[in-house]
C-alpha cells in the first residue's frame, strides 16, 4: 500500500475525450491535476482575487508538489469501452436564420461522448508520502472534485491507500516496449491553466459581442503548456524458479583448457561420488533405480575461465539442482568440504574451499545500454537427433535444449519427435531466440560429451541466444546433453540495445 488519490466512478462509467474528440480510456494524471486545479480555484477553499477567485497558498503548494512528483503508479480497474457511434443534438440558442423564418432554434449534432464502463476504482499512487501540509491540502481538495472528464461521469475522490497495477517507467523509450502513455502535469501547468481561465473570463468588447445572423460555437483553445507523456507499464512478472538453486564455487589453481573441460568434469564427478561414499544421491551420480522418474536436471559440474565472478580466477562450479531433497543436498555440501585435489590423466589440480552463491545472483548485472544474451561455453550438444518429418535446425535444437532444462515451465503434448517439436515451439513462445548457431568441426567429439545415447548425433555447436522470460539476467545455467559435465554453460554476452532492437524488426 502507498499514498494514493482514489477516484470511484459513482455511475460505474467514465466519460472523457482527448485530442480531436477521441475516447479517453482512463483519466490521466494530467486530468486529475486539472480537476484539482479547478476545485482549488473555484471551490470553497478558493480565496478572493479582485472580482474572481484563485487557489489559496496551501493549495498552490499542493498543486506544485504534484507537478514535481508525477504519480509513481496508477491503478486501472477492468474497463469495457462503449463502441457506439451515437450523435448528440444540442440546442445552442436562438439565432436569426438566414432565409424566410425570422427566428429558429439552432439544433447542432455532434458525435456523442461515449465512455467506458468501469468495474472498480482508479487510483494514482506515490511510493513516498507527501509532506504533511501537502497531504492535508490534497485531502481537503479531493471532495471538492465533482467529476472527472465530462459532467456525466461523477466521481468520489479521496486520499486513501492503493496498490498500483502499472508503474511509471522513467527510462521508457516511447518508440519501444508496451504500456500506457499518459499525459502528466509538469512545472507550470497550474499557472498555465489559471492564465487561460482568466483570459476566457474577460468580457468581450461590445463590438465583438454583437449579434450576428449566423453564429458558430467556438470551443476555447486547448492548453498544452506544462504537459508531457509518461509511460506506465505493468511490472514484469518474476522469472520462474531457476533450474539450479545455488552454486558451490571453488577457485582452481590453474587454467583448464576448454577442450578438456568435459574430461576434467568427469574426474571431479568421480571424486565427489567417492567423497560422499555409499548412498551417494542419484542427483549426483545420475544413476536412478528402474521406474523412478528422473528430474529435469541433476548436479552439474562446470569450469569457468580466469574472469569467474566471486572468486576472481579460474573456478570449478558445482550447480545444485532445484529438485534435490534437503537430505541429498546436505550430503553433497558435507562431502565437498573435503575436496582439495582432483586427479586427472592430463594433470591434477587443486581447489580452494568453496563459497556458495545463489544461482539467480551469480553473474554481474548487464552493462548500461546493453541487453543480456547468452553464449554457449565452450560448446553445446543437442539433446536428441533431429526429429523426423520436417525441417529442423541447430537453432531448433538449442530451443529444445532450453525447454528441457526449464521443463517444469512447459506442458508439451505427445511423445518423441512430436513432443520435441512442441517443446521447441513452446520455448520460442516464451521469448527464447537463437540469433546464431554454428557447428563446431572436431574429429574428437570426446572433447564435448562423455556418454551419449546410441541414436544421438553428436553435433557440437556454438550459439548466441536469448532466454526470454524464463530467467533473470544473473542466473547461471547450462543447456544441452553435456550440461551436467562440463558443456553447454551459458555465459553472458551483453549486446548493445540498438542492435537487439534491429534484430526484433
Amino acid at each position: 500500500m502507498s499514498f494514493a488519490i482514489v477516484a470511484e466512478p459513482l455511475l460505474g462509467v467514465y466519460k472523457g475525450q482527448v485530442g480531436g474528440g477521441q475516447l479517453d480510456p482512463l483519466p490521466s494524471p494530467a486530468r486529475l491535476h486539472a480537476a484539482l486545479v479547478c476545485a482549488a480555484a473555484q471551490g470553497v477553499r478558493a480565496v478572493a482575487d479582485g472580482d474572481g477567485l484563485r487557489p489559496c497558498d496551501a493549495d498552490r503548494d499542493a498543486l506544485r508538489w504534484l507537478e514535481a512528483h508525477p504519480p509513481d503508479g496508477i491503478a486501472v480497474p477492468e474497463t469495457l469501452p462503449n463502441g457506439g457511434a451515437a450523435t448528440a443534438y444540442r440546442k445552442e440558442g436562438l439565432v436569426v436564420k438566414e432565409g424566410r423564418s425570422p427566428l429558429s432554434e439552432k439544433l447542432v449534432g455532434k458525435p456523442a461522448v461515449t465512455g467506458v464502463a468501469v468495474a472498480g476504482r482508479f487510483a494514482w499512487t506515490w511510493e513516498q508520502d507527501p509532506p504533511e501540509p501537502v497531504a492535508a491540502a490534497l485531502g481537503a481538495l479531493c471532495p471538492e472534485v465533482p467529476y472527472l472528464g465530462t459532467s456525466e461521469s461523477p466521481v468520489r475522490l479521496a486520499v486513501a491507500a492503493a496498490d498500483p497495477t502499472h508503474r511509471l517507467d522513467r527510462d521508457a523509450d516511447l518508440f519501444t516496449g508496451e504500456g500506457l502513455d499518459l499525459t502528466v502535469a509538469t512545472t507550470g501547468r497550474a499557472d498555465a491553466l489559471e492564465a487561460a481561465h482568466r483570459e476566457t473570463s474577460v468580457a468581450p468588447l461590445l463590438r465583438a459581442d454583437a449579434h450576428r445572423s449566423s453564429e458558430k460555437t467556438t470551443a476555447p483553445p486547448v492548453v498544452t503548456a506544462g504537459l508531457e507523456l509518461g509511460r506506465y507499464a505493468r511490472p514484469e512478472p518474476p522469472p520462474p524458479p531457476t533450474p539450479w538453486t545455488s552454486v558451490l564455487l571453488f577457485r582452481v589453481d590453474r587454467p583448464i583448457p576448454p577442450q578438456l573441460r568435459v574430461r576434467y568434469a568427469v574426474a571431479v564427478h568421480r571424486a565427489l561420488v567417492a567423497l560422499v561414499g555409499d548412498g551417494a544421491p542419484a542427483v549426483l551420480t545420475g544413476v536412478y533405480e528402474p521406474g523412478v522418474s528422473r528430474p529435469s536436471n541433476r548436479c552439474a559440474i562446470q569450469f569457468l575461465g580466469p574472469d569467474a565472478p566471486h572468486v576472481g580466477g579460474t573456478a570449478l562450479a558445482l550447480l545444485l539442482p532445484r529438485e534435490a531433497s534437503e537430505v541429498d543436498l546436505t550430503l553433497i555440501r558435507m562431502a565437498v568440504q573435503r575436496l582439495r585435489h582432483v586427479k586427472v590423466a592430463a594433470g591434477p589440480f587443486g581447489v580452494k574451499p568453496p563459497v556458495e552463491v545463489p544461482a539467480d545472483a551469480f553473474w554481474p548485472e548487464p552493462a548500461v545500454g546493453t541487453e543480456r544474451w547468452w553464449q554457449t561455453e565452450p560448446v553445446a550438444v543437442p539433446d536428441s537427433r533431429p526429429p523426423r518429418g520436417g525441417r529442423w535446425s541447430l537453432a531448433d535444437a538449442a530451443a529444445l535444449s532450453v525447454a528441457l532444462v526449464w521443463r517444469h515451465e512447459f506442458s508439451a503434448p505427445g511423445r518423441g519427435d512430436v513432443r520435441y517439436r512442441a517443446l521447441a515451439e513452446a520455448a520460442a513462445g516464451r521469448g527464447v531466440r537463437v540469433e546464431s548457431a554454428v557447428r563446431v568441426m572436431d574429429r574428437d567429439v570426446g572433447h564435448y560429451v562423455h556418454k551419449v545415447n546410441p541414436d544421438t548425433v553428436i553435433q557440437p555447436y556454438r550459439a548466441v541466444l536469448s532466454l526470454g522470460d524464463l530467467t533473470g539476467p544473473r542466473t547461471i545455467a547450462a543447456i544441452g546433453q553435456s550440461r551436467h559435465l562440463g558443456g553447454g554453460l551459458l555465459v553472458p554476452r551483453d549486446l548493445p540495445s540498438d542492435i537487439v532492437r534491429r534484430w526484433a524488426r
